[in-house]
């Protein structure tokens, strides 16, 4: 099994935990952000908590341009173009000024993501929730994880 298998495969037994800001704990709470952080753990690809992230606002994408959630991405990993797209990347998505959700591709245009009042959940790509008021998509980079098989 590839590192992208074991990503999607820890992703999918995040799948019914509540939303909760800040949280990475399967079955209890996560957001979308920890979410990627708490995959990447479970496939074995980094040491549990050895990635420390600043306490922050669920609405943080609301009030400041800065791409913080990207930056935090890019330290781990790289990104690829989206027709590059593999099982165990990981889409980020903008809403607000910058890029503020997160996913993870499991393959066959699905992701799994953690959302505000559903929990971690599965959706496919073209779900209206990635979509903007125009009917544009949101999803802007997709990036995988610098170091594995």
């Amino acid at each position: 099994m590839n590192q992208g298998e074991r990503i999607v495969r820890d992703a999918f037994s995040w799948l019914g935990t509540p939303h909760i800001n800040g949280a990475k704990v399967k079955g209890v709470g996560v957001d979308c952000g920890m979410l990627l952080i708490g995959c990447l753990e479970g496939a074995g690809a980094i040491g549990k908590d050895s990635i420390e992230i600043a306490p922050y606002s669920n609405e943080w994408h609301l009030h400041h341009s800065e791409e913080w959630f990207k930056w935090y991405v890019e330290q781990y990993c790289y990104e690829v173009p989206f027709e590059d797209i593999q099982a165990g990347d990981f889409l980020l998505y903008q809403f607000g000024r910058c890029c503020s959700h997160g996913g993870v591709y499991v393959g066959d245009d699905t992701v799994i993501h953690a959302v505000v009042d559903q929990g971690v959940i599965m959706s496919g790509l073209d779900d209206v929730m990635f979509l903007d008021a125009k009917g544009n998509s949101r999803l802007r980079h997709v990036y995988r994880f610098k170091g594995g098989d």
